[in-house]
């Protein structure tokens, strides 16, 4: 995800805002049916049923874990070289969201955007807006809108889990990804993984080890209080 120059280092931008592509992609689904009428009909009647569920919730939270994954350099390399691990959270409510890592912290209120590094004790204030690049919920809600292309790729068993594995594949050829395998629960209509491939060879892959629906949450949530964070830098580049 991307706000800006100075709102991620270069390496964050496709993780975030595929994050929160890939746990709310599905709000748009009542939706995009009607968009994209050549579909598969057994995979749009399960993201209908996903999308109606995600709809009904006033908040999410979820925990996650993202894999990232870069071509080797040479084919005998330890594919363990080449995989790096992130753990963080991301809530949501509305427009408003933030997300948290050991490395960074990103608030926004649906107007202004707030990035924290604590190594750095700096936080940058931008105004949020919306791009092709930046994507706050209420943008991916309606991605589905502006095209994508979807079909049922697998089916399989994780214990008790009935899993299926949705390809969707966005119509616009200007992505950095070129398709993205989304696993949902059909036991609890709920996404588990998700797999993104970009087209420079890396692959990120989401795990959800948790989520959370309509906990409560106050408006002071989504603003950064710098009383709570004594010594810290404000760049106000409103």
């Amino acid at each position: 995800m991307s706000y800006g120059s100075l709102i991620f280092v270069p390496n964050y931008r496709m993780k975030f805002q595929s994050f929160l592509i890939l746990l709310l992609v599905f709000i748009s689904a009542n939706s995009f049916q009607k968009q994209n009428p050549i579909q598969d009909k057994e995979a749009t009647d399960l993201l209908q049923k996903v999308s109606e569920k995600y709809k009904g919730y006033k908040t999410i939270s979820a925990n996650f874990q993202l894999l990232t994954q870069r071509p080797k350099l040479k084919p005998e390399d330890d594919d363990k070289k080449y995989i790096d691990t992130l753990s963080g959270q991301v809530v949501l409510q509305g427009a408003k969201f933030k997300i948290h890592t050991r490395q960074q912290q990103v608030i926004c209120d649906g107007k202004n955007i707030w990035t924290y590094a604590p190594e750095d004790k700096e936080v940058q204030v931008n105004l949020f807006q919306e791009s092709d690049d930046v994507f706050s919920p209420s943008k991916i809600f309606s991605l589905y809108k502006e095209g994508y292309l979807y079909q049922v790729k697998e089916k399989k068993t994780a214990g008790a889990k009935k899993l299926v594995v949705i390809e969707t594949a966005p119509n616009n050829k200007k992505s950095t990804y070129f398709k993205i395998d989304i696993t949902i629960d059909e036991t609890n209509l709920q996404i588990t993984e998700s797999k993104v491939y970009e087209k420079n060879g890396v692959r990120y892959i989401y795990k959800l080890t948790k989520q959370t629906f309509n906990a409560p949450a106050t408006d002071d949530e989504f603003t950064f209080n710098t009383k709570k964070f004594p010594g810290v830098k404000v760049v106000d580049l409103r």
